[in-house]
């Protein structure tokens, strides 16, 4: 993004391949995911909407079907309790489990986690929330209204204390991680899970179907598929399913 100063994040990802036209199947963190892990759409999986407790029953979901398989589990989030009462909440710690705020939280205890030195295969699963907390500006008794703004038409005004949250999860948390991946042993998927609204039609996300929600960036790298094309029509969050159980050799 030309709004983004990210050229740690740039480098470590000029190789990996873009889909532009890559759409979520809802507006809201808890069916987005589920839609993620189980590669069906939310009439499909029980989650029709953020309040929806839990999904229907007997629906394999990504996290089961990896251990199943033998592989080292690894399932962090900065907002772990987002995911209560889902099939794969066992699955999703904390980023650092010494940390009583996550976003003040080190990766130490994650990276250690995940590059300790040993063959057996790993899935990872890493979730950073910050943007939600009020687009980076928790704790800041002096942070503008950013509805009121969007009100008023000073759409790229707030737009600017979201992408400092996003530039911050980018170049300062997500670098840390992707500069230790060996890229020639790691299938490394990076996308939003949605989208914020900032415009007249809804200023935030959950509530309805806007493009600005739906819409979000997806990354992909597969080892020795370097410039990976995408289909030329939507790529949508339910693709990405059988895409990496099909890379990982999964029966399902």
């Amino acid at each position: 993004h030309p709004k983004f100063d990210t050229p740690k994040f740039d480098v470590l990802t000029q190789g990996f391949s873009f889909a532009e036209r890559f759409f979520v199947t809802a507006p809201a963190t808890r069916p987005s995911h589920t839609s993620l892990f189980t590669g069906l759409y939310p009439f499909e999986h029980g989650l029709y909407g953020q309040t929806y407790l839990k999904m229907f029953e007997g629906i394999p979901n990504l996290f089961q079907l990896f251990s199943e398989a033998g592989y080292r589990m690894t399932g962090r989030s900065e907002r772990p309790d987002v995911f209560r009462f889902l099939d794969y909440e066992p699955f999703i710690g904390p980023i650092d489990p010494d940390a009583e705020d996550q976003h003040l939280g080190s990766l130490e205890n994650l990276i250690k986690t995940l590059f300790q030195s040993e063959d057996t295969p790993q899935f990872c699963f890493l979730h950073f929330w910050y943007p939600h907390g009020s687009y980076g500006m928790r704790g800041i008794s002096s942070g503008p209204n950013l509805k009121a703004m969007v009100d008023e038409g000073r759409f790229e005004e707030a737009l600017r204390f979201y992408y400092a949250a996003v530039v911050h999860v980018q170049e300062f948390l997500l670098v840390e991680v992707l500069k230790r991946v060996r890229l020639d042993e790691w299938a490394v998927f990076i996308f939003g899970d949605h989208g914020e609204g900032f415009c007249d039609e809804g200023m935030a996300h959950g509530d309805n179907l806007h493009q600005n929600v739906l819409h979000v960036p997806l990354l992909a790298h597969i080892p020795g598929r370097e410039g990976l094309k995408f289909p030329e029509g939507p790529v949508s969050m339910i693709d990405l399913f059988p895409t990496i159980t099909t890379l990982a050799g999964l029966d399902v």
